[in-house]
């Protein structure tokens, strides 16, 4: 046996011995759970992110099946026993839904699981409102309204984007062209979301519009948003937002979780917040008016028995008065079976079951709210989170390993490894330019609002582009002559308004608030070692070694030249 021969053999030997250790690692990763599959159904909403947060567990060996057939949906298969969990954006309904359409295939009704239940906080994020409108043969980005205005659109109050409240929020005028507005005809949180919002912050408006509609008024809310005069409905979030997109939604606008909109980079509204600012549905906009949402039965003295407990209570959010804050903010739920209690659980669910769900929502709460900001949602803050693992705790089979009462190993974005709540201090401010009643030329100069000199012309709103993705510019006024700040440019990561340098194009970077979960990379820089080395070290060692051996055997020089072999003639080739 030759020499190369021996050598590659030991090299082969080398890369096996290698790429097995990376296997047994990435496998063990993945044993603690193996084999264990969860099925679901529920929340549009709240897809997108169950949908990343599932491939992220994967690797443990956590197979979760998950279907956005709708909140209602899912409860429904929930209550029947034919899930393990479901995803909602509104609580099990005691009695039936005023605002239930005709053939709703019983979605709508009273429900009545037979088996015990918790509510856990999941995914977080505001009610945004896309909107498909072209000026001059462009399309509108820097849109912004006050509740009042909304409300007015979506009860027939408003006909026409050339309104005067419109013209009064925006601070200029748009075409005389009919708006359409888009709900969902199926039943959906997002609908649940917007109708609450509505009956706590304009009852009179809502309930009046319900009672034309239905007959009656709508409730707390209803997840069956009743149309009227122009309205189209959609089934679903993704056609709603494909729907407004579309060239033949021109003058349309929408209510859609925020998530629809920064993937397709759409322009959303800029809603005027009851501090008196226009803020975006960002992450950390949404994070900060979130602070003030309660969980019944966690943050008040609601008892076990009452229909209501572990149920959301967001009225502080619609009120909150930070400038940050965005008004129209809520999260949804994973409901899950509770041990322990009267009605039991089903008998599908399993120890190992639970231990996997609870892994998963662990995952979720923690690690997985990192990614919440780029999926288009915002972190749930650390009352949430601790309420939601006070719940988590009642699963059966429970082994997620936290600690509700310290959260030392939640790596949950805002707040930091001793549980502070860090996301009040770190969210970023509003630009001056969105203070209500600044024009649409502001500009900001030493951090306050001012108007640019009329010798110059002014692009974007003072009140800042609502593009889906947080992207945009905010009164970035051009050609001023005299070299006086030209406005501000929005930061992509938040959203927010950062103030120009002083020229045009010299924007300076703005302080973003961290949102990115606090992974444990031991692991991964372990496998990435090993991968690197075998696939990167291992060729050219062995492709060294086979160089070497060939110029013992041929006689070939260092540098590529050929030398004579022993007999002082060239080697045969």
């Amino acid at each position: 046996m030759s020499l190369t021969t021996t050598g590659t053999r030991h090299c082969a030997r080398l890369l096996a011995v290698l790429l097995c250790a990376v296997s047994v690692l990435a496998v063990q990763t993945g044993t603690a759970d193996a084999s264990t599959s969860l099925n679901g159904d529920g929340s549009s909403w709240a897809g997108p992110a169950l949908d990343q947060w599932r491939q992220d567990v994967e690797p443990r060996g956590i197979q979760i099946n998950f279907t956005a057939d709708g909140s209602a949906a899912g409860r429904v298969q929930w209550a029947a026993g034919q899930d393990d969990f479901t995803a909602s954006d509104v609580p099990f309904r005691s009695k039936p839904d005023a605002g239930q359409p005709a053939g709703s295939a019983g979605y709508g009704n009273g429900e009545n699981p037979q088996y015990d239940y918790s509510y856990v906080p999941v995914t977080a994020g505001g009610t945004a409102f896309m909107y498909h409108v072209t000026v001059a043969g462009k399309l509108l980005t820097n849109l912004r309204l006050s509740p009042d205005t909304l409300v007015k659109i979506f009860t027939g109050r408003i006909a026409y984007w050339d309104d005067p409240a419109i013209k009064h929020d925006y601070g200029g005028t748009l075409p005389h062209e009919l708006i359409t507005p888009v709900v969902r005809s199926d039943g959906s949180g997002a609908t649940a979301q917007f109708t609450r919002y509505m009956e706590h912050t304009h009852k009179s408006l809502w309930d009046s519009y319900c009672q034309a509609q239905v007959g009656t008024s709508c409730g707390d809310y209803t997840e069956f948003f009743p149309p009227s005069g122009r309205m189209v409905a959609q089934n679903g979030s993704d056609v709603v937002a494909n729907y407004i997109q579309s060239p033949t939604g021109e003058g349309t606008i929408g209510y859609d979780e925020y998530a629809y909109a920064k993937r397709a980079n759409w322009p959303v509204i800029k809603v005027l917040n009851p501090a008196g600012y226009y803020a975006l549905p960002t992450a950390s906009n949404v994070a900060v008016a979130l602070t003030a949402a309660k969980i019944k039965g966690v943050d008040d003295n609601t008892s076990p028995s009452n229909p209501d407990y572990l149920q959301q209570n967001l009225d502080g959010v619609y009120t909150m008065k930070d400038p940050r804050s965005y008004p129209i903010s809520s999260y949804s739920y994973l409901i899950v079976p509770r041990s322990g209690e009267s009605r039991g659980i089903p008998p599908r669910f399993t120890a190992a079951k639970g231990s996997a769900l609870s892994k998963y929502i662990g995952y979720i709460l923690c690690a997985g709210q990192g990614e919440a900001d780029q999926l288009g949602y915002s972190p749930i803050p650390r009352g949430l989170v601790k309420g939601g693992l006070l719940q988590v705790a009642h699963v059966l089979g429970n082994n997620n390993g936290i600690d509700p009462s310290k959260l030392n190993n939640c790596p949950n974005p805002t707040f930091n490894s001793s549980g502070k709540l860090i996301v009040l201090t770190n969210a970023p401010q509003p630009s001056p330019c969105d203070k209500v009643g600044q024009p649409l030329t502001c500009a900001v100069s030493g951090g306050k609002a001012v108007t640019p000199h009329s010798g110059g012309s002014s692009a974007g709103a003072g009140g800042g582009s609502g593009t889906g993705g947080g992207t945009g510019t905010t009164g970035a006024g051009t050609g001023n002559p005299s070299g006086s700040p030209t406005g501000n440019a929005v930061d992509p990561d938040t959203g927010q308004a950062v103030q120009n340098g002083g020229g045009a194009g010299a924007s300076v970077p703005a302080t973003v608030v961290a949102l990115s979960g606090r992974h444990d990379e031991r692991l991964l820089t372990t496998l990435t070692a090993l991968e690197l080395l075998a696939v990167v070290a291992v060729p050219p060692f062995l492709g060294a070694y086979l160089t070497r051996r060939r110029r013992l055997v041929t006689g070939s020089g260092p540098a590529g030249g050929t030398g004579a072999g022993p007999d002082g003639k060239e080697p045969r080739r």
